[in-house]
């Protein structure tokens, strides 16, 4: 009876200590995902989005630009998304987490610099492996939820929907509203809309 009781008492003193990892684990991702909300909603990160947007933008139009000729504003923003990927692969963060802050900011930039990122021309691909693993999770999450299947992530952003991006970056002030608001009555939406008439 005795080692029977020991037994039963170990058990739950190993449920309990588990469950006190998880919950400690669970503060951590969110104390470290809010650290990187602060840092997307800074000064001087939302100066690095406007000025990509800047670069970016020709008019209403999208600037052609090469591989060997990248718009070169845009590496301090894929390494901060890139980042975001390293702390999702180490467990810092969660994906669905980060799916819910910051896709609908990161995917058209991702699409628009696609060629940069994944291109087998491209001397950065490799740089940017964490961050392709990441999109393409963050991606299947978008999919289940607007309840289809694409067979090519960058389907999700089409060049209007990606100036549509830079241009709100730009009249935007880059603090006040909230981070899912713009697209969840404009963007999501319309995808929503585009999964049904395909």
């Amino acid at each position: 009876m005795a080692t029977v009781t020991l037994v039963l008492t170990s058990a739950g003193a190993i449920s309990y200590a588990a469950l006190q990892l998880r919950h400690e684990r669970a503060y951590r991702t969110v104390a470290n995902l809010e650290k990187q909300l602060s840092f997307f909603l800074s000064d001087k990160f939302v100066e690095a989005r406007r000025r990509l947007a800047e670069a970016r933008l020709d008019g209403a139009e999208l600037k052609a630009w090469t591989v060997d000729d990248p718009p070169v504003v845009a590496f301090g923003v894929l390494d901060f998304y890139e980042h975001l990927a390293l702390l999702v692969k180490k467990g810092h963060l969660d994906v669905y987490d980060v799916w819910h802050t910051f896709y609908e900011w990161a995917q058209p930039v991702y699409v628009d610099m696609q060629p940069l990122i994944e291109s087998e021309d491209s001397p950065y691909a490799e740089h940017y492996k964490d961050l392709q693993r990441l999109v393409r999770r963050m991606d299947a999450i978008q999919m289940r939820k607007m309840q289809t299947q694409k067979k090519e992530h960058w389907a999700l952003w089409t060049p209007e929907r990606i100036i549509e991006h830079y241009q709100y970056e730009l009249q935007g002030d880059g603090h006040s509203r909230g981070l899912r608001g713009r697209h969840e009555s404009h963007g999501s939406a319309r995808l929503k809309d585009d999964a049904r008439g395909q």
